[in-house]
């Protein structure tokens, strides 16, 4: 009796390590080769091992527990390339795919640039560009991941230029912020974004003119990569609100303050998935409770303290569960 009890047990430890083992999802096909395009969260910024590859370089090796590595891993990808940027925005994006875009005047920040100027290299640009094309046109499997960047830079630079009639391009200039990273300064003041309707309406204009400008960006990019490889499947990702869940503790009240981004990711995102005329030539997957590392904890009310709002491991796994449910 023991002896079965035994062997039971053993069984069962068995079975539970096996499905320990199985994708949450198991995909309908299988992808021979997938492209990423993206910012740092697709890039797998902040998770052990992360590299990134530079300016100059189209592809390199995919961050593990990142995203696309469990996305590659279930969908038994044979090659993979990581073309996903930290800072990209769309402006970035389009300007690799588009010839006819001029870009704007801080495309150098993140694109391969003269010296330490914001001007862009043209003749690095020129080989950017051929490789990003070649891998999409190889690919069966697309993710684009992209817009983080430009629906959160108007919190980054609010407060510090809430002042001066400047444009969302001029902001983010003059401060020279990662939006996603510098995140929590801005919503460390989350009470005066709330409060103060000076704040409140340049907040509105801020948000108005990045969104303006993702919303031309975005249909450009998908009709770029459509001309490049009609026969892939192309996965879009709305952007999520890294700091929903987020709050300030006073003695008097918690304050939910995080929730006040999500009517920003929104006006993104509903353009996404009903409003763009391509529409109907991509998958859009909708992400939503991604945990992240400043969603996980409070935000402290110090400004001097930057809280990170990319992925963690379990947010990462989460975003590829997402798509994979959709393949």
């Amino acid at each position: 009796m023991k002896r079965m009890k035994r062997l039971a047990a053993l069984l069962l430890t068995a079975l539970m390590m096996a499905l320990c083992c199985v994708p949450t999802f198991a995909v309908s096909r299988k992808y021979d080769t997938y492209a990423v395009l993206g910012d740092s969260i697709a890039a797998g910024y902040m998770l052990p091992g992360y590299k990134f590859g530079g300016r100059k370089n189209a592809a390199w090796k995919v961050t593990k527990n990142s995203y696309p590595w469990h996305i590659a891993n279930a969908v038994g990808a044979k090659k993979t390339y990581q073309m996903a940027h930290g800072g990209y925005r769309t402006s970035d994006l389009r300007l690799i795919l588009d010839d006819n875009y001029k870009g704007d005047f801080i495309n150098g920040r993140r694109l391969p640039s003269v010296g330490d100027t914001l001007v862009v290299d043209r003749e690095a640009l020129a080989k950017l560009k051929k490789d990003f094309r070649e891998n999409i046109s190889k690919a069966d499997l697309i993710t684009l991941n992209i817009g983080s960047n430009d629906a959160t830079q108007a919190f980054a630079v609010l407060l510090e230029l809430v002042d001066d009639d400047i444009s969302i391009l001029q902001a983010q200039a003059q401060m020279g912020l990662d939006p996603l990273t510098n995140l929590g300064y801005t919503l460390a003041h989350a009470i005066e974004l709330t409060t103060n309707s000076i704040y409140a309406a340049r907040l509105a204009k801020l948000e108005v003119d990045a969104f303006t400008g993702f919303r031309s960006n975005f249909d450009t990019i998908i009709s770029e990569i459509l001309k490049l490889n009609s026969h892939a499947k192309l996965v879009v990702m709305g952007v999520y609100n890294p700091v929903e869940v987020a709050s300030i503790d006073t003695l008097l009240t918690n304050i939910q303050f995080g929730q006040v981004l999500n009517p920003v990711m929104d006006i993104f995102n509903n353009y996404m998935e009903y409003s763009s005329p391509y529409r109907n030539k991509y998958t859009y997957v909708d992400m939503r409770n991604i945990e992240t590392y400043v969603g996980i904890g409070q935000i402290d009310a110090n400004p001097d303290i930057l809280m990170d709002a990319h992925p963690t491991l379990k947010g990462h796994k989460q975003m590829a569960d997402q798509v994979l449910a959709v393949l």
